[in-house]
């Protein structure tokens, strides 16, 4: 056969590797109702999320320091998978976990948009991060670095990369030599760590972001 370079077999097993992912996020357990939806991004992509997370830098500051480790991301090969679906319940199960009695009283109720939008059905809110983790535990099983993101999740449908949804959450994968995902205390000095989290998240510590250097 023709030989084949080391940058196109990280790239093209990076391709295979986010279609596993897919495969793993559509088919683990669920609460029986097709709802979910999927999608992939990349390099270009990433920097647009970054752009969008710039945006809410003042209001956020996870938002704040995700978007300098995606700007870096953008640079490299990385890719994340998109998993997301409507707020609403298909189920009728009126359990009362969204806080409402029934499920027809959920989904007439107004959508609250914010950074996360709500009020989300429970169980829906299960089926995405089931998800999720089936397809964050693909990619460990494929030796990938990787991450679930709340951020992206929160951007790609503002960024239109995933239609159709009301929530999302982005499982992030990388095959750099170190893992990207778990050192991006590197954006913030000591000084604004202390001083964003005081102010954003009082009750909060750098030991409990898993952010703390001894």
């Amino acid at each position: 056969m023709a030989l084949i370079g080391s940058e196109d077999l990280l790239q093209g097993g990076m391709d295979r590797a986010v279609e596993l992912m897919a495969l793993a996020a559509s088919t683990v357990l669920k609460f029986g109702k097709p709802k979910i939806k999927i999608a992939a991004i990349g390099p270009e992509e990433f920097n647009d999320i970054a752009g969008y997370c710039e945006g809410l830098a003042e209001i956020s500051p996870l938002f704040d320091r995700d978007g300098r480790s995606f700007v870096d991301l953008s640079k490299k090969d990385a890719r994340a998978l998109l998993v997301g679906a409507k707020r609403k319940s298909v189920y009728n199960f009126d359990c009362g976990a969204c806080g409402f009695r029934t499920c027809k009283e959920l989904n007439q109720a107004e959508m609250v948009e914010s950074i996360i939008n709500g009020p989300c059905c429970h169980f829906v809110v299960y089926d995405v991060h089931m998800a999720a983790n089936a397809a964050a535990c693909a990619a460990y099983y494929l030796g990938l670095h990787c991450r679930v993101f709340q951020t992206i999740g929160a951007a790609a449908p503002a960024c239109e990369f995933i239609e159709d949804v009301d929530f999302c959450v982005g499982v992030a994968v990388s095959y750099e030599s170190q893992d990207p995902f778990f050192d991006r205390h590197k954006y913030w000095t000591d000084e604004e760590w202390a001083e964003r989290f005081a102010k954003e998240f009082p009750s909060f510590t750098r030991r409990f972001m898993g952010a703390a250097e001894d």
